[in-house]
């Protein structure tokens, strides 16, 4: 080459770096999505995404260290296929991610993300279903194990769960602090199965196919709230509520594909008003509903633009009302926060009562 095009190929390169550079010190534009639309008074927000393994440390995303380090040194990893998700009382995120055969660790507090089950003993294939217990450890179902592991902080494996033949593909979970009970939705037989969180004891089940109240076809994520245990019993196209004994209480849903109704749930979850969240993948939304089972609000659509969603799955609810809703198919989970009347976060009012 001669030198000619070796001044020529510094001199783009040059501006390329400050293009970069440039790029890198203008700040992303906020993005301020609420529901419903105005004039309603807006009652949940847009606040993040998690989808990548440079969440914390956007600034390390950068091309030249690429061209210096060699390729693929410095590049950030995304998710494979996402499905559950769960927050823990550190505020922990944790995603299980099918398609990357692994759980994410989004830890605000030490600004790092990791994983769990990606190596070693406990090592997954196809990890479902994610709960916290008390102790802090995790309790991820693996649908081509046919088990269920638990993790301490760490990521060693504590508790193994699962003889062969007692699962036919483990799905959703639900820890009842209160009683130390861990319940699995054991899709492939239309049960939910009850454990002891401190030695992995079966207790006992509850459910088998069919269409009666208390009857599962193919149940598929669990949430304990307030004494209650809701399951989202999929191909019946309805939530059902459970005691905590596996007692039927009541039923959210039917098909449809009207407002209110379902075409194919996966996720639910409580808020702190007692209010009902679904996602449904064929709808690409999550609905709300009150305690009566009356629909409040739904949020989403078929898309890519934040507040829409690609084949949806898992949700998640935090203690600050915070709601974390698995898009599986644009590989992320979408963080919204749920607010009070005067339009301020929940968390912010039930600080400004006590």
């Amino acid at each position: 080459m001669g030198s000619a095009a070796l001044r020529r190929g510094a001199g783009i390169l040059v501006l390329a770096i400050a293009a970069a550079g440039c790029a890198s010190a203008v700040p992303l534009k906020p993005v301020d999505l609420v529901w419903p639309l105005p004039p309603e008074p807006p009652r949940l927000r847009y606040v993040e995404t998690l989808y990548r393994s440079d969440h914390f440390k956007p600034s390390s995303r950068n091309w030249l260290k690429e061209i210096v380090d060699g390729p693929g040194r410095n590049q950030s990893e995304g998710m494979g296929k996402p499905y559950a998700v769960t927050v823990d009382d550190k505020g922990r995120v944790y995603v299980t991610d099918t398609g990357g055969a692994r759980v994410w660790v989004f830890d605000k507090e030490k600004q790092q993300v990791r994983y769990l089950g990606a190596e070693g003993q406990g090592q997954l294939k196809t990890p479902s279903g994610v709960a916290v217990d008390g102790r802090g450890y995790v309790f991820v179902s693996d649908t081509s194990q046919d088990r269920v592991f638990a993790y301490d902080e760490t990521g060693n494996v504590v508790l193994a769960i699962g003889a062969q033949g007692e699962f036919y593909s483990p799905a959703g979970l639900a820890i009842d602090r209160s009683t130390g009970r861990l319940y699995v939705a054991d899709a492939g037989r239309h049960k939910v199965r009850v454990y002891d969180t401190g030695s992995g004891r079966f207790l006992f089940e509850f459910g088998e196919r069919g269409t009666a109240p208390g009857q599962f076809n193919f149940p598929t994520h669990l949430h304990m709230k307030g004494g209650a245990l809701y399951v989202t019993d999929t191909m019946n196209f309805r939530v059902q509520v459970f005691s905590p004994e596996g007692l039927f209480l009541r039923k959210y849903g039917e098909v449809g594909a009207a407002l209110g109704q379902f075409a194919r749930p996966k996720g639910v979850a409580v808020d702190s008003s007692g209010n009902v969240y679904v996602t449904d993948a064929a709808f690409n939304n999550f609905q709300i509903f009150n305690k009566e089972g009356q629909l409040l609000l739904f949020v989403g659509g078929l898309g890519h633009k934040f507040g829409e969603f690609w084949l949806p799955a898992g949700i998640h609810i935090d203690v600050r009302d915070r709601i974390y809703v698995v898009d599986q198919y644009n590989r992320r989970v979408q963080v919204f926060q749920l607010l009070g009347e005067s339009g301020a976060p929940q968390e912010q009012k039930r600080e400004a009562t006590r």
